[in-house]
């Protein structure tokens, strides 16, 4: 039979008394970290989040964009005995062979950005906005949601008497989960890169699509 002497329960009583002040203690600094540290953490990091997704995916996409030929694979323009545009038809094929190239490029180097993470200074974990980027740097996680998307734009603008400036541009969108002290935090990025530009010499009539279907990837229709 176990006997409890006073000495005995009174120590147990310091054992529960010290486990409450440790789990309360733990609990508060929880709580802190997730309502006061994290807002400040995600102000201070989300510019840099999107500036860091966004020249990663550029790069990448200048690296396969440096040796091709965009606009003549992409637009054929069809004119009539007067020189004045008919038609303009968008090449389905290569549209999409080169989103799926571009695509595939952005999400390898966003991938690598993100082993990198960002660096915020120590100072906005005392939960005081004035002194987020104080003290030496620590590195944020960063973690690719999914798989990027993307769609295509164009743009006319004239550019003098019979000259209209055809822009096509990529839209590419991702997702990037800031991985923080108590929670995760997603940041949507869009990343807008001019292609190709033309300059078409010629009167375009003010309206014509003909993009096989593609209206909902090239807009063919100029601006008023």
């Amino acid at each position: 039979m176990v006997v409890y002497t006073k000495k005995t329960k009174t120590i147990k009583s310091k054992i529960y008394i010290a486990l409450a002040i440790i789990i309360a203690l733990i609990a508060t600094i929880l709580l802190y970290m997730h309502f006061v540290v994290n807002p400040i953490i995600i102000d201070s990091s989300e510019a840099k989040v999107k500036a860091t997704t966004q020249i990663a995916i550029e790069n990448a996409v200048y690296d396969v964009l440096k040796n091709k030929i965009v606009y003549d694979n992409f637009v054929n323009i069809i004119k009539d005995e007067n020189g004045d545009v008919q038609l303009i038809t968008a090449n389905a094929f290569e549209m999409n062979l080169l989103s799926k190239e571009l695509l595939s490029s952005a999400q390898e180097g966003l991938i690598n950005a993100s082993q990198d993470g960002i660096d915020i200074g120590i100072g906005s974990f005392t939960g005081l906005p004035i002194l987020a980027d104080l003290g030496p740097k620590i590195s944020i996680k960063m973690s690719p949601i999914g798989t990027v998307y993307s769609k295509y734009y164009s743009e006319f603008v004239s550019a003098g008497i019979n000259q209209t400036s055809h822009k096509i541009y990529l839209i590419i969108e991702s997702d990037v989960n800031l991985i923080l002290p108590t929670t995760t935090k997603k940041i949507h990025t869009t990343t807008q890169i001019l292609l190709t530009e033309s300059i078409i010499i010629g009167k375009i009539p003010d309206t014509y699509l003909n993009s096989n279907n593609l209206d909902e990837m090239l807009n063919l229709v100029p601006k008023n």
